[in-house]
């Protein structure tokens, strides 16, 4: 056999193998790489008025049907991501006032597409309870550092209670 013959050769393997894609990678021994989740914890308030009002977030999350489980996950993802929001500061702060706040819980619950309209009674009233407990009832109050402090621990002691009524 003569060179041009096995120069045809090959080039007609690489032709069909770039047609037919085969997966050559149970060719290549890779370890994969693994993992690493950290778990969220979520630590129970230590308000009395803020964990009373949490107690009625958990207690229409376990009236409601099979799916609280993951809508509870759900929310709990969302009101710890709201904290972190709300810790931002300095160059970073994207939240300045309480009206700013309830601006960004309503908006947030639309953007993930959450669809729990009516599905758990009294629900949303809860949850409002528990931010307005942290921030008050004040309109459009700016955020010291103070306010901004119970306004996350307020979205931290919702997160706890959404994650608790999951169970």
């Amino acid at each position: 056999m003569n060179s041009k013959t096995l120069t045809l050769i090959v080039a007609g393997l690489l032709v069909v193998i770039g047609l037919t894609k085969p997966d050559l990678s149970s060719l290549v021994n890779r370890k994969p790489t693994p993992v690493v989740v950290n778990p969220v914890v979520f630590e129970k308030p230590t308000d009395s008025a803020i964990l009373a009002k949490c107690d009625d977030v958990i207690t229409s999350l376990k009236a409601g049907n099979n799916d609280r489980y993951e809508d509870g996950k759900r929310l709990a993802s969302l009101y710890s991501d709201m904290a972190t929001l709300l810790e931002l500061d300095g160059e970073n702060m994207i939240v300045r006032n309480t009206s700013e706040i309830r601006q960004a819980n309503s908006l947030s619950g639309a953007m993930l597409k959450l669809d729990m309209k009516g599905k758990y009674n009294g629900l949303g009233k809860a949850c409002e309870a528990v931010v307005l407990t942290a921030i008050g009832t004040d309109d459009s109050v700016n955020l010291d550092e103070a306010l901004r402090a119970k306004a996350v621990s307020g979205f931290k002691a919702l997160a706890w209670a959404c994650n608790e009524g999951s169970k």
